[in-house]
């Protein structure tokens, strides 16, 4: 019920902004997926799952100076709340800087290209250096800065206040903060971050993680590839998770590996290895329809044994 209100209220308010200064974007669109899986300890297994986005964004402009709100939910069709709140966030500033406030998310330190279905096998997963990405919980919120020196530098100061874990203690002022880089040439992006995230927990002990990551990507015209590497180190649990990932998008068709070592104590006992590749396809040629074949295999080495984990996915998305 608070996210229903929340929602409405941030809508209505960009509404009567976009009406005052005919500025006003609304959009929506559907996904849908039909699902078969399967590990090395269960059979084959069906699913079908999906969401209607709707989204509203407005904007007034002074001069160089901008205001904007936005707002982007979800209706879900699985879940025990139907009703997930994506975006709500409010934006000041110029071409030079400019401060957020709300939900959102951050810059992408880990790109994964087409991702329409990635698996991941024996509980074994990979970082992504999104901890303080954003999109936080109940009990977090966002606040996050921009720095534009030139056109080829953008610099980016993220921050989560509160846990954002409901077994925190729901006091620390800043629980998590998230400064990262970018530069661009005519064909190339490198991004790099790092991130910080500390907090108690309400039965005792704390949160202590410490992770970076960078990326870079090559634009060749019709194709773009992604390179990245991240690290994680939990000081309270001493384990650290180094992750590497690769995938390229030609056209309509994508195709990405990760690899991934947890180590506990300097053992590197666990990896992780996924390949996933997607295909679109447009509907009768109709620029707002489409279908999506997806497929991901994931193997892991858990403490000796071996598990596998695939997928398959049928995606339908139609733009409103």
């Amino acid at each position: 019920m608070k996210k229903r209100l929340l929602l409405a209220t941030t809508i209505a308010a960009i509404c009567a902004t976009g009406a005052a200064n005919a500025q006003l974007e609304l959009n929506a669109s559907l996904e849908l997926d039909t699902d078969t899986y399967d590990t090395a300890d269960t059979e084959r297994k069906y699913d079908q799952n999906g969401h209607v986005e709707l989204g509203a964004m407005g904007m007034t402009t002074h001069g160089d100076y901008f205001a904007k709100a936005v707002g982007v939910v979800r209706l879900q069709t699985d879940g025990d709340d139907n009703v997930e709140v994506r975006d709500v966030y409010f934006q000041i500033g110029n071409s030079t800087w400019d401060a957020m406030f709300g939900r959102f998310e951050a810059v992408n330190l880990f790109p994964l290209g087409k991702d329409t279905v990635v698996t991941t096998a024996g509980g074994v997963g990979f970082y992504e250096a999104n901890l303080v990405r954003g999109r936080s919980k109940d009990d977090g919120g966002q606040i996050a800065f921009h720095y534009n020196p030139t056109e080829t530098i953008r610099f980016e100061l993220a921050s989560i206040f509160g846990d954002d874990d409901t077994a925190g203690d729901n006091g620390t002022a800043i629980s998590g903060i998230r400064p990262a880089i970018s530069f661009s040439y005519p064909n190339i992006r490198v991004t790099a971050g790092m991130e910080k995230v500390k907090y108690d927990l309400t039965g005792g002990g704390e949160v202590d993680k410490t992770g970076f990551g960078i990326n870079t990507g090559i634009n060749l015209g019709e194709g773009f590839v992604n390179l990245a590497v991240s690290r994680l180190d939990n000081d309270e649990t001493d384990l650290s998770t180094t992750s590497f990932a690769a995938n390229m998008t030609y056209g309509a068709f994508g195709l990405g590996y990760i690899h991934s070592n947890e180590e506990v104590d300097g053992d590197d006992d666990m990896k992780l290895d996924t390949i996933y590749a997607a295909y679109t396809v447009q509907i009768f040629d109709m620029e707002n329809a489409s279908v999506t074949f997806a497929g991901s295999m994931s193997k892991a080495k858990n403490a000796g044994s071996d598990d596998k984990s695939n997928a398959l996915r049928v995606r339908f998305n139609y733009a409103f």
